[in-house]
């Protein structure tokens, strides 16, 4: 809770009356005088008035006639705005809608809020909910260009993110405690929501450019994840190959670019050596993203393929390959980290690259020479890159999964060098 002078408060609340009322004044511009229940001085007004009542019936010390008389004050406003709504709908009013009402309503709790212990709170909901009501028109035409195929997938993705995922139970269970139902269902999460994104992406976009572009942002959170959900696409006859190719270069590209950052910040000590191992790599990826995605281009203006929306088994089935990888590499571990830091390290890469740079973070600097952490920050992204290209390769089939391969075999090839280089040197 904020513990904020009275005056701020509600100098917070005056503020987020005039936030929305700005926005809502705005957009009802043109309307003739009359025809509006509230304009910006309105909404200034109903925002102080709401930051009053919040404080006095907020208070305990404060007299219980003073406190009821705040709770009346704030019935009578809303009382005046459902009102003024029903006389507009009565006196015929073109275009009148329930939002401004509500909207004015909500800016009274919202102001309320502000003088009660949530004036954070209260702040950041005024800022989204005017974008909101901003994005009016966007959002309209989005509804508009909706198939019934596409609302269909939408609310797919809601249960799964908003129903399934959180009653599912966040803890440990199986061989060598393994496995966690909420974590594994994460990739669910992702690779459905990655295939929507590039679906509608591509329909707003283009169909490279939206393929390339959801690949990247993609990667940020799980360059695998996008290059096996990309490379199952590989075997749909539709799919234009080129694009995918693309798609996967770019995530190939974003993902040694991320590393280098997430490596320079947790664990800065090795930030010259890791960033030099990298850069013959990074370059070459970055290099053949631009490259394939220029000649995908060429493809951009076709008719996008028809395609399911959403796929939902191919992501479930990606959760249990992930499942038998975390299990494999934990057995590995268990039998064989005696042998010691590499290994482990080495073989945490096959499921999860920013678990191996946060273990080597949480290790003083003094552990090992700055060479020595760049060598071993580079092996698990070695071993996460293979394990990429064999899954692009088995999942996209041979005839077009090792050409989509190519920018992942390309990068291991050139840190393998650049690690035996650095190390015999």
């Amino acid at each position: 809770m904020d513990n904020l002078n009275p005056l701020v408060a509600l100098v917070l609340s005056l503020g987020i009356g005039l936030i929305i009322g700005t926005e809502r004044g705005w957009q009802l511009r043109d309307e003739a005088s009359g025809n509006r229940v509230a304009g910006l001085r309105t909404y200034a007004i109903i925002g102080v008035i709401g930051g009053i009542a919040g404080m006095l019936a907020g208070d305990a010390a404060m007299p219980a006639t003073l406190r009821w008389l705040a709770v009346a004050a704030s019935a009578g406003v809303v009382a005046a705005l459902v009102l003024g709504y029903r006389t507009l709908l009565r006196g015929g009013a073109a275009g009148v809608s329930a939002t401004g009402t509500i909207v004015s309503i909500l800016t009274l709790m919202l102001g309320a809020l502000a003088t009660t212990g949530y004036a954070a709170a209260a702040v950041v909901t005024a800022g989204v909910v005017t974008l909101l009501l901003s994005m009016r028109e966007t959002l309209h035409g989005w509804l508009h260009g909706l198939t019934p195929r596409d609302l269909r997938a939408a609310v797919q993705y809601v249960v799964i993110v908003c129903v399934i995922w959180p009653l599912l139970p966040d803890r440990a269970f199986g061989p060598y405690d393994a496995w966690n139902l909420r974590t594994l269902w994460l990739v669910v999460v992702f690779v459905t929501g990655l295939s929507f994104a590039g679906y509608v992406a591509s329909k707003r976009l283009g169909t490279t450019r939206g393929t390339v572009a959801a690949a990247a942002i993609g990667a940020t959170y799980s360059s695998t994840a996008v290059s096996a959900e990309l490379a199952r696409r590989l075997r749909d006859p539709p799919e234009t190959v080129d694009i995918l190719r693309a798609g996967i270069a770019a995530a190939t590209a974003v993902m040694a670019l991320r590393v280098i950052v997430l490596a320079g910040v947790l664990v800065p000590v090795a930030r010259l050596p890791f960033a030099a191992i990298m850069a013959p790599a990074t370059l070459f990826a970055c290099v053949y993203a631009l490259v394939s995605a220029r000649h995908a281009d060429s493809q951009d203006g076709k008719p996008m393929p028809a395609r399911n929306p959403f796929d939902f088994w191919p992501a479930v089935g990606f959760a249990a390959l992930i499942a038998a990888v975390v299990l494999l590499s934990r057995w590995a571990i268990d039998h064989y980290g005696d042998t010691g830091l590499t290994t482990v390290v080495a073989l945490t890469g096959l499921y999860d690259v920013d678990a191996a740079i946060i273990m080597l973070g949480s290790l003083p600097p003094t552990t090992m020479p700055p060479r020595n952490f760049g060598l071993l920050l580079a092996l698990p992204i070695l071993i996460n890159t293979l394990l990429k290209a064999a899954i692009v390769v088995a999942v996209g089939g041979w005839a077009q999964g090792w050409r989509a391969a190519i920018p992942l075999f390309g990068v291991a090839i050139l840190l393998a060098a650049t690690i035996l280089l650095v190390w015999l040197h």
